[in-house]
């Protein structure tokens, strides 16, 4: 018998014993609240244009750190993981430290910093910050263990950047670099010069590309 038509003719209880599934309209609605959950926390990610969330994180030596005390200052944030091998790469071949030095030389007062929102790291700050300091990144580590910064920024790989310009508002939002094979465009510096000289940062977003974020279940 058609299962639709057991559970009408038979009711719920006797076609559960005769082994057709049922779920009730409450594990439905369970259900369709998990998913309006989801939608909600993509649509709740910050977006290019609009100020850019607020956060307060320890860096890898246990000192708070707070996006707001670099308030009038461009902010490049970039997520990384020392467990990925593209975010490796890009550190070991010098594509971040360029990225930051050519950066400092359109603006000397861009703020960096990275974050790790990888959740099995979070108890072991110190080896993001040893992570940096072997590839010769003079620029805080900070710990996003619960990824509730991650979250918010909608980041979702290693590297994933984002400028903040000095008003606070994100700028851009996207990929570190255009994969190029020997002189990738950094989209990160092109931002910095655009912010730099009052003009429209573009691309604003781009695809990031890279690990996922191992954010914390």
């Amino acid at each position: 018998m058609n299962p639709l038509k057991m559970i009408a003719t038979l009711g719920v209880a006797a076609a559960v014993v005769t082994g057709v599934a049922y779920a009730s309209p409450s594990q439905y609605a369970s259900q369709d609240t998990k998913k309006e959950s989801k939608k909600s926390e993509k649509a709740d990610a910050a977006k290019v244009g609009s100020p850019a969330p607020a956060f307060t994180l320890k860096d890898s030596a246990g000192k708070n750190v707070s996006l707001s005390d670099f308030k009038g200052k461009v902010v490049v944030l970039e997520w990384m993981n020392p467990g990925c091998p593209v975010c490796r790469g890009k550190m070991e071949d010098g594509s971040v430290a360029k990225m930051m030095t050519e950066s400092k030389a359109i603006n000397p007062d861009v703020v960096f910093m990275f974050v790790n929102s990888t959740g099995s790291m979070a108890d072991k700050p110190a080896e993001s910050g040893d992570y940096l300091a072997k590839n010769k990144i003079s620029a805080p580590a900070l710990i996003d263990g619960d990824g509730t910064v991650g979250h918010a920024y909608g980041a979702k790989t290693t590297p994933h950047c984002f400028v903040i310009d000095a008003s606070g508002v994100l700028a851009y939002a996207g990929a570190i670099d255009d994969q190029g094979d020997k002189n990738p465009a950094n989209y990160v510096v092109s931002a910095v010069k655009a912010l730099k000289e009052g003009k429209a940062v573009s691309p604003a977003t781009t695809k990031s590309y890279g690990c996922g974020v191992h954010y914390a279940r």
